[in-house]
C-alpha cells in the first residue's frame, strides 16, 4: 500500500494545524492509501526545528511502514503552501549530503551556493540531520514557494513584505538561497558533472493555480524547469487555469465536486503511476486544466 505523508503549511509556523487535513486524509485512505499526518514544530519552533521534526517523522515512516501495511518503497510527501516548500527541502537532503561529501574530499570547504553565508547556512542545517534514509518515492507539491528571494521581491512590490510569513520566517535575504529549492537544484546541476537520478524522488507532481496571488505560478514553474534539467525520471505540472490558491484540504471536503475529482486523479496518478491517471500524458510539458473559480 502506498504511504502519503502530508505536511500542512498555511504558514511555516502553523504546520501543526493537521486537524484541518483529516477529512482529506480520510478521503485518500478510502482511495487505497495509508496517510500519515505528523505534528511538527511547537511553540517558538524555528524553520530548522520544523524541518528536523519532519525529517524524524519521515524516518519513522520508513522504519515502520511494514508494521501498518504500508510499503516503504512507495513513500510520497504531499505538501501545500509552506508545506510544499518543506517537503522539497527534505527531498534534497540526500543529494546535498552526497554532493558535499564528494566535493569536500577534493577541496575541503567546497562551496555549492553563490554566497558563503548561504552556503554556511545550508551546511549548518545539514549537519543537524544525522540519519539519512533513502529518497522518497515521490513528491506532490501544491501551491508551493520554492524561490525565497523571488517571493520576498514579489511581496515588496505589493508592499506586504512586513506582513508576510515569508519575511518573518526567513528574515534577511543574505541566506535566502540556502532555503530556495529552485536555487539549490540549479546549483547542483551547474556544479556537478553527473547527478545520479536515484538520489532524487523518482516522481514529482507540481500543482498550482494560474491566478494564485500568494505564491505565484512562476514559483512552481521555476522548480519544474530545474527538475526537468537534471532529468528527474518523472516530473509533471498541473496548472488550474481558473483558480487562485489550490488548497486540497478545502477542495476534498466535497469529494464529489469536479475540482476534488480532478485533484484526486492527480494524486492517484502520482502515487500509483501504473493506474489510469494522466501523468504520462502530461510529461514535461505540463498542462492547463479548467476548473471552477475559487477565491
Amino acid at each position: 500500500m502506498p504511504v502519503v505523508v502530508i505536511l500542512p503549511g498555511y504558514r511555516w509556523s502553523k504546520t501543526k494545524r493537521a486537524r484541518m487535513y483529516r477529512p482529506m486524509a480520510q478521503t485518500l485512505c478510502g482511495d487505497g492509501m495509508f496517510v500519515v499526518l505528523p505534528r511538527v514544530g511547537g511553540a517558538g519552533a524555528g524553520l530548522e526545528d520544523i524541518l528536523g521534526d519532519f525529517h524524524q517523522a519521515v524516518q519513522w515512516v520508513f522504519e515502520n511502514a511494514d508494521n501498518f501495511g504500508g510499503d516503504a518503497r512507495r513513500v510520497h510527501l504531499l505538501g501545500y503552501g509552506a508545506g510544499a516548500h518543506l517537503c522539497t527541502m527534505y527531498s534534497l537532503v540526500v543529494p546535498l549530503k552526497t554532493w558535499y561529501a564528494q566535493a569536500d574530499r577534493i577541496a575541503p570547504g567546497a562551496q555549492l551556493l553563490s554566497t558563503a553565508r548561504a552556503d554556511q547556512a545550508l551546511r549548518s542545517w545539514l549537519k543537524r540531520i544525522r540519519r539519512v534514509q533513502r529518497p522518497v518515492a515521490g513528491l506532490i507539491l501544491v501551491s508551493g514557494v520554492f524561490d525565497i528571494a523571488g517571493q520576498r521581491k514579489y511581496e515588496a512590490e505589493r508592499c506586504i513584505e512586513h506582513l508576510s510569513a515569508t519575511c518573518r520566517t526567513f528574515g534577511a535575504l543574505d541566506d535566502a538561497e540556502a532555503w530556495s529549492p529552485s536555487a539549490i537544484v540549479r546549483s547542483l546541476r551547474r556544479r556537478s558533472a553527473f547527478i545520479p537520478a536515484e538520489l532524487f524522488a523518482s516522481s514529482v507532481l507540481l500543482i498550482h493555480g494560474r491566478r494564485d496571488s500568494t505564491f505565484v505560478l512562476q514559483q512552481s514553474q521555476r522548480l519544474f524547469r530545474e527538475l526537468c534539467e537534471i532529468d528527474v525520471p518523472d516530473v509533471n505540472m498541473k496548472i488550474y487555469a481558473n483558480l487562485r490558491r489550490v488548497d486540497p484540504s478545502i477542495a476534498l471536503l466535497a469529494p464529489a465536486s469536479a475540482l476534488a475529482q480532478s485533484l484526486l486523479e492527480d494524486i492517484r496518478s502520482s502515487v500509483s503511476p501504473s493506474g489510469s491517471g494522466a501523468q504520462g500524458a502530461q510529461g514535461h510539458g505540463g498542462n492547463d486544466a479548467s476548473a471552477p473559480p475559487q477565491d
